[in-house]
């Protein structure tokens, strides 16, 4: 099993947060954009005929001889898109970054299940490989860790490919988590603008062995692209490997940037960080978790 019952235990008063109000269906526990007789206030408006003179706030009408009316915005569940990338790339790393991202995702998914939010899981590499439609409810966390369980590290990355697929179809608008190391040939825009495009709440969770960062390398050695295969014969010297450094810190500044230009959030997870303090701690530090 992905994660063990006294961890799950410690998940039970959690919930996913969106960073602006959601488009929701059923009844949760996440505020919606629909006005209504919920149990959020949201705000006060002047009153207009034909508005329910229910909601008429009757001590302003006293104190002010105005007629005022309050809003609230009603309780809703969030539709989560968790995206889990299991390109070939995932598989390097001591634990595998794929066995760290699986262990993520289902926590997350046990955690949006558990506050009946409507949760679809993606696995994709080069476009989409497997799917688990729409699931609510707690019930449906046994079936979200298989899916996850299956999951292997093939082939090459292609977010962009993947996120255009899914989102061809009509989707509500919700909370798209994507769990990768985000190593896309194509670069990070083209699948960040189909996210854009929607006007989805983003979530990148950068998935980073500690290899990546300060790779220990022989100076000699062959590098084979873990996606594609092809293999460099290198001679590894000091300035090469400061040329490494310095290009994965530009790829990790140049996600966290986006995201955060366009109101994301960005989340570096380094494996070597036990999942409970990636997830009771940094998740909710970052605001995901609350």
């Amino acid at each position: 099993m992905l994660l063990d019952e006294s961890f799950l235990r410690k998940l039970d008063m959690l919930s996913l947060a969106a960073r602006r109000p959601v488009h929701g269906q059923l009844r949760g526990v996440h505020r919606s954009r629909r006005t209504g007789a919920g149990m959020v206030f949201s705000d006060f408006r002047p009153y207009s005929p034909g508005d329910d003179i229910r909601h008429l706030d009757w001590s302003i009408y006293l104190r002010l001889d105005r007629l005022i009316l309050k809003l609230f915005e009603e309780e809703a569940d969030l539709p989560i898109y968790l995206f889990v990338d299991a390109s070939a790339s995932m598989g390097f790393g001591t634990p595998p970054k794929l066995e760290y991202a699986c262990k993520t995702a289902a926590t997350l998914a046990y955690v949006a299940l558990l506050n009946h939010d409507r949760l679809n899981l993606v696995g994709f590499a080069d476009g989409i490989l497997q799917t688990l439609p729409t699931r609510r409810g707690k019930n449906h966390a046994p079936q979200a860790f298989r899916f996850l369980e299956r999951l292997s590290a093939s082939g090459s990355t292609g977010l962009h490919a993947a996120l255009r697929s899914f989102f061809s179809s009509p989707r509500t608008r919700g909370l798209a988590i994507i769990v990768s190391d985000f190593l896309d040939p194509e670069g990070i825009e083209p699948a960040f603008a189909v996210l854009r495009r929607f006007r989805h709440s983003v979530v990148a969770l950068h998935i980073i062995d500690a290899e990546e960062r300060e790779p220990r390398l022989p100076e000699e050695v062959v590098l084979v692209d873990a996606e594609d295969g092809t293999a460099n014969e290198l001679e590894i010297t000091p300035s090469l490997l400061q040329a490494y450094r310095e290009t994965f810190a530009n790829h990790v500044r140049e996600i966290e940037a986006y995201c955060r230009r366009y109101g994301w959030r960005y989340v570096p997870a380094a494996t070597q960080v036990p999942l409970e303090e990636l997830t009771l701690k940094l998740l909710r530090e970052q605001g995901l978790l609350r």
